[in-house]
């Protein structure tokens, strides 16, 4: 008997355990031995006794550790214990009875068999979970691979899936990519509801621009009629009011209009300030009417209110747009100051002219104004094109502005010579007044432009909006089409190993990996699958070629031994059951109805003249009648019907489960068949044609102890049917 070494691939990792398995292992090989030497009695039973004492401690011991590590399958793993404990005194009892090597070579067989599956199906099942609680022994290499980054892999290993983990590769960097989309589309929508803001803001600046011009003549004028006591210009003074207020309601409405529409925070507290600021022109307009405001604090007022105006399109610059359309609203912004400045140089003038003087401080802020001017004229030329500014700068070389500058040149030598009561205010005025309203033109020209240029970005910026958005959409939908395929050519081929290994351990070899894999981890994993199923393949067939031998000569055995069985209960010319194997499963037949109550009945058959047949004809033909008649019983009777042939030319059928009514129409469709059946043989001319006669009795189990008082019950019947005619059924209870 050979005998099995320890292999160290039975490790559960606990040294304890593990010894405790090495030495079971031994006192089994040791039975084992004893066995095959044929050693005494005692010798056996020592060793056996040993087994025994020591698998108690073994289970003692192994369940304490699972207490201590919290193994959850304890009660399970506790009552096979116990279950085996109670076997080993069997086994003992049975070895030291056996009468006979092979009876106690497969007691000691089972031995092996049983430590094989404590080891391989019960205590690897807790292996693991030692191992986790720290009572299973870790190797010097695990021990130094156990760093932060291997125990963060292992977290990840233990909570989740492989497929969750792969999902995760792909989702983390679709979702990074989906995010830099959001951004780069939330970038590309943030300029596009810029310059939609800015066009929004626009549609006011023409208004501005209109509104201011009237402030700055309403106040150029009101600073005239104050300066000249109320003795000048008082009736064109209340004209433009008409007129300032004319420009007030269109901007109101425009104003109205805007605030419905989508407007940067900042631009509409502008203009919330700056109608607020509005609100307080009437109460000046009556302090001015009722004489008690100063030049100053017109100036003042007019010049703040102006500023408040110029800060809504001031405000559009700080919106994040095009370069080109910030320059332009720079260098309209330029131009409204430059009209701002050359209104305050035109108020200041015309009260000096009327005052008939200049103090310091009023000429200090003329020269300064005029200063403003030339700056926001660099700013104006800093900010523009040369196709711009070759199509804007007419407007400041034109007769307008080249008469005020003739006017600011005899305004300074009236200064000069202290002579400003000779020029002309209301030429001075006017004068002014074209400049301004030249600047005017060009501030409206811009605007249009400026109007202009931000429909033409808004449309492109719609279209890189649009374009951006399917960019982006593709994008995503690429990535998450080529990470779904990278996981899938990962995850598939993961679960047709795993498919292919659990079909593999349940001994299914069929499935074979034809697909071509790169040479990395999925490609090395199906080689090293193919060679273990291979290997497995030549074992199997190994295996099969042996089994097939052993087979083949076990087979030829049994069809040896049940030739000889059938030969012993079998008739050799019909191949109805003998007599003695028909009072076999007769007496079989009568255990079971006995146990289930079923009915049973029985058929005796006798051909009728039969010795005229062989005297007749010969033996020979007898032969052939007798076959073919037991065919007919075989062809009428049912499967489960017993036919027997009891000898001579009388035979029997028992009909298990079958009642007197149903075991007569049988014997009638027999005597019918073979009232029909003719025998043609080689050598006789004519068919030979036989009857029978048939008696029936049913099972009483009152009456009746075994076959035999059937078959005599039977017989009567059948002489009954004999004697009153042939060829017919007679039964009997």
């Amino acid at each position: 008997m050979p005998q099995l070494e320890w292999n160290e691939g039975l490790s559960v990792g606990v040294e304890a355990i593990d010894n405790d398995h090495k030495i079971l292992l031994d006192l089994i090989n040791k039975i084992s031995f004893a066995i095959e030497k044929n050693e005494e009695t005692s010798a056996i039973e020592e060793v056996f006794g040993q087994l025994e004492a020591y698998v108690v401690e073994h289970f003692s011991r192994e369940e304490q550790l699972m207490r201590d590590c919290h193994y959850p399958g304890l009660r399970e793993h506790i009552k096979l214990h116990r279950k085996l404990t109670s076997k080993v005194p069997e086994l003992k009892a049975e070895l030291l009875a056996a009468d006979s090597r092979e009876a106690a070579e497969e007691i000691n067989l089972f031995l092996f068999d049983w430590l094989m599956n404590h080891i391989l199906g019960d205590d690897m099942l807790f292996a693991q979970q030692a191992y986790d609680e720290g009572f299973a022994d870790v190797s010097q290499q695990q021990q130094r691979e156990n760093t932060s980054i291997r125990k963060v892999t292992s977290w990840l290993g233990r909570t989740l899936t492989l497929r969750q983990r792969i999902i995760l590769t792909a989702v983390i960097p679709i979702t990074s990519i989906a995010l830099l989309c959001m951004t780069v589309f939330w970038m590309s929508f943030q300029r596009f509801s810029d310059i939609e803001q800015l066009l929004n803001v626009t549609q006011i600046t023409e208004e501005v621009n209109e509104l201011s011009h009237k402030l700055q003549t309403e106040r150029g004028l009101s600073t005239a009629v104050i300066s000249s006591n109320y003795s000048q210009l008082e009736y064109q003074l209340k004209n433009q009011r008409k007129e300032t207020d004319q420009a007030y309601d269109a901007f109101t409405d425009a104003l109205n209009q805007l605030t419905s529409l989508n407007i940067d925070s900042v631009i509409s507290m502008q203009i919330s300030a700056t109608q607020a600021q509005l609100q307080q022109l009437n109460h000046q307009r009556t302090q001015i009417d009722q004489q008690v405001s100063s030049p100053q604090q017109v100036l003042s007022f007019y010049a703040d209110l102006v500023s408040e105006l110029f800060r809504i399109p001031e405000d559009s610059v700080q919106l994040q747009v095009d370069s080109e359309l910030a320059h332009l609203l720079t260098a309209y912004s330029a131009v409204l100051h430059m009209k701002e400045a050359s209104g305050l140089q035109r108020a200041l003038g015309i009260r000096a002219i009327i005052k008939d003087q200049f103090s310091p401080e009023e000429y200090e802020h003329y020269a300064s104004l005029i200063g403003e001017q030339r700056s926001f004229l660099k700013i104006f030329k800093q900010f523009t094109s040369e196709q711009q500014r070759h199509i804007l700068l007419p407007f400041f070389e034109g007769d307008a502005s080249q008469d005020a500058r003739k006017m600011e040149h005899k305004l300074f030598i009236a200064i000069q010579k202290k002579q400003l009561k000779n020029l002309d205010s209301q030429q001075w005025f006017q004068v002014m007044t074209d400049k301004i309203g030249q600047l005017k033109i060009l501030a409206d020209q811009l605007s249009a432009d400026i109007e202009l240029l931000a429909i033409a970005k808004l449309n492109q910026q719609k279209q890189n909006l649009y374009l951006t958005s399917a960019l982006l959409v593709g994008i995503l939908l690429l990535a998450t089409l080529l990470s779904w395929l990278l996981n899938r050519s990962i995850i598939s081929p993961m679960i047709r190993i795993t498919r292919a290994m659990s079909y593999l351990a349940r001994g299914d070899r069929d499935i074979r990996f034809v697909d071509h894999f790169a040479n990395d981890e999925l490609g090395k994993m199906v080689n090293a699958y193919e060679q273990c199923r291979r290997s497995l393949l030549r074992t199997d067939i190994t295996f099969m070629v042996n089994t097939r031998r052993q087979g083949v000569e076990l087979q030829s055995r049994i069809q040896e031994k049940e030739r000889y069985q059938k030969l012993a209960s079998t008739d050799p010319l019909t191949g109805a059951v003998n007599r003695r194997k028909f009072n076999e499963q007769a007496q079989t037949e009568i255990n079971r109805l006995e146990r289930h109550y079923h009915p049973m009945s029985l058929l005796m058959l006798d051909l009728d003249h039969f010795k005229n047949v062989n005297d007749t004809f010969g033996h020979a033909a007898g032969d052939e009648v007798l076959k073919a008649f037991c065919q007919v019983c075989y062809d009428n009777a049912r499967k489960t019907d017993i036919v027997a042939r009891l000898g001579g030319e009388e035979f029997a059928i028992l009909l298990p489960d079958a009642s007197l009514r149903q075991a007569h129409q049988l014997a009638e469709r027999v005597c019918q068949a073979t009232r029909e059946l003719e025998i043609r043989l080689p050598d006789i001319e004519q068919a030979i044609k036989v009857t029978v006669s048939i008696g029936i009795s049913a099972w009483n189990i009152e009456k009746f102890n075994s076959i035999d008082d059937m078959l005599e019950i039977a017989d009567q019947a059948l002489y009954k049917a004999k004697h009153t005619g042939r060829d017919q059924v007679c039964g009997l209870i």
